[in-house]
């Protein structure tokens, strides 16, 4: 009878590691032998999805031993703070986590937390190369139904839910607002304001298959002291770019967020929203003609600087030429050429003063002529416009090819070769690399 106990424990231990006894708790069962397929329970919980950037990037010609060593690593590390913050991990999902915290939803904004300093502080053996990581979190809360699916053959315990597949979305729009925790209203009306954390506003964000917006905040009491305190002093300017944005203030709104990417440069979402309201002062030129035509000045990634801010900037002002370069080909009206020419000219002047005011903040020794190449070609940007007061063509396509090649030469020389080395080497950007 001993020896039989001693079995059935060390069976219900083993057990436990593919179904954790909570699991067992919430369905009023004793052990793993009394699980049916059926059985199941509706609770409010809170659920946190998270998610590694660019594993196939990082895991790219590494063994089948190192990736698993590496993602073992990671994931006893996660399984570790998931359990000391009163949460239990539903599965995992490639290089993906899916936790669920049944008590409190502070409890999974806690775990996240320490989650992304531990992920900070980290250097993980990836093969035999020792790299830096980064994650994605996305948290939201509300009722899940947890439970058994399956067949004779295979059943696992499980939770189901649109709950679930909202902290999915939010976690991947980490990616677009480089927020690398995201969570919901459901879990921020939660938050003990005991515990004072970083949080600010991010969105009122469309979620696929969600018919109402979403309220999103990022959370950043993970980041350096210099950063909090950065945020923290940007976060009213941030507030009022947001409702400037909100309410179709475009002009104002991205004069806004360059202010504060001048004061934080390593401020990611104000780098979304600079990128955005940017865009959408250009929005629509694409629609008055047909996409029938080459693009005259094509993106190469050697030309990256490694700082994704200014490489998205690069792109749009590619973007930008090459409809303007299609519309002067299929003679398209006079308004709509000078509609380009300014969208070119407001968005150079954006990028330019963000480039400029990055490589003050950084002392760059070199500032004064990158100033004086920036004027160079912002003249010849209102040339061509002034051109256009005359319906002269041949001047604007005579210009916009001089555009097309010193933009060229410029990105590889002096962005990519002169200052992105500098300010990388002083910190004062958020490198790719």
């Amino acid at each position: 009878m001993k020896n039989y106990k001693n079995i059935h424990q060390m069976t219900n231990h083993l057990l436990s590691k593919f179904i954790p006894q909570e699991f067992l708790t919430y369905l009023q069962k004793d052990n793993i032998l009394q699980i049916r397929i059926g059985d199941q329970i509706s609770k409010d919980m809170t659920i946190l999805f998270s998610d590694i950037r660019s594993f196939t990037a990082l895991t790219e010609k590494t063994s089948s031993e190192g990736i698993f060593a590496f993602l073992n690593q990671y994931f006893g590390k996660m399984n570790e703070l998931i359990q000391n913050h009163n949460g239990l991990i539903d599965k995992y999902i490639g290089d993906a986590i899916l936790a669920i915290f049944p008590d409190s939803s502070e409890d999974a904004i806690t775990c996240a937390i320490e989650m992304q300093k531990y992920v900070k502080e980290t250097t993980f053996q990836i093969g035999e190369k020792w790299k830096k990581i980064s994650m994605g979190i996305g948290i939201h809360s509300g009722n899940v139904l947890l439970g058994v699916v399956g067949g004779n053959q295979l059943m696992q315990t499980t939770v189901i839910s649109d709950v679930v597949n909202t902290a999915s979305r939010l976690e991947s729009l980490t990616k677009e607002y480089g927020a690398p925790i995201i969570i919901s209203e459901d879990v921020f009306k939660y938050t003990n304001e005991e515990k004072n954390h970083e949080l600010r506003f991010l969105d009122c964000a469309s979620i696929r298959g969600k018919e109402k917006l979403t309220f999103i905040c990022e959370v950043y009491d993970f980041e350096d002291k210099e950063q909090i305190k950065l945020k923290n002093f940007t976060k009213d300017s941030f507030d009022l770019g947001l409702m400037t944005y909100q309410s179709g203030e475009y002009q104002r709104a991205w004069e806004i967020f360059l202010d504060i990417l001048t004061i934080n440069p390593k401020d990611q979402a104000a780098a979304y929203y600079l990128n955005k309201t940017a865009s959408f002062l250009v929005e629509g030129i694409e629609k008055h003609y047909p996409k029938l035509r080459e693009d005259c000045v094509k993106w190469n990634e050697s030309w990256s600087t490694k700082i994704d801010l200014i490489d998205n900037q690069h792109k749009i002002l590619f973007t930008i030429i090459n409809d303007l370069e299609r519309a002067i080909h299929f003679n398209k009206g006079m308004e709509i050429l000078k509609r380009i020419f300014y969208n070119l000219k407001i968005y150079t002047f954006t990028h330019f003063s963000l480039e400029e005011a990055l490589m003050y903040r950084a002392h760059f020794p070199d500032l004064d002529h990158h100033k004086e190449e920036h004027k160079k070609f912002i003249a010849e940007v209102e040339k061509g416009e002034h051109s256009l007061q005359k319906d002269s063509l041949d001047v604007s396509l005579e210009i916009l090819h001089f555009l097309c090649k010193w933009l060229t030469n410029h990105i590889q020389k002096s962005d990519r070769d002169g200052y992105a080395p500098y300010l990388i080497s002083t910190d004062q950007v958020v490198s790719t690399v």
